[in-house]
């Protein structure tokens, strides 16, 4: 879980957590990168508008190298017009999520994690 924002790291981590994942959190786009190389997470939820590179230019990278090419990665994000959504697919986001702000919304965040894990690892959870 990337985002720079701490209650959103904490609420995230917390309703994931619940739903029975282990849960990384990252606070900048460059410790995702550092994260991702050393932990190999079998997903990352990204936000977009972070200080120093945005979620888009990280995934980009993280797309680009061969360690970390195959982790899924979710733009998970405020910014909801069509451009974000075009942007997050140029970047090879597997999905995007507008970030939930209800309790509802995180437990439809929990369902579409353990889909798009079950497309791309059957077994992991």
């Amino acid at each position: 879980m990337v985002d720079d924002e701490t209650d959103v790291r904490n609420l995230t981590k917390m309703h994931l957590e619940n739903a029975g994942f282990t849960v990384i959190l990252a606070s900048s786009g460059e410790e995702a990168l550092q994260k991702a190389d050393s932990e190999a997470p079998n997903l990352i939820l990204m936000d977009v508008v972070m200080p120093g590179k945005s979620g888009f230019e990280i995934c980009k990278i993280l797309k680009s190298q061969q360690k970390t090419k195959a982790i899924p990665v979710v733009i998970f994000t405020v910014l909801g017009r069509e451009a974000d959504f075009r942007m997050s697919i140029e970047a090879g986001a597997d999905m995007f999520l507008s970030k939930p702000m209800r309790s509802q919304d995180l437990d439809n965040l929990v369902d579409a994690v353990k889909k798009l894990l079950q497309k791309v690892k059957p077994s992991a959870h």
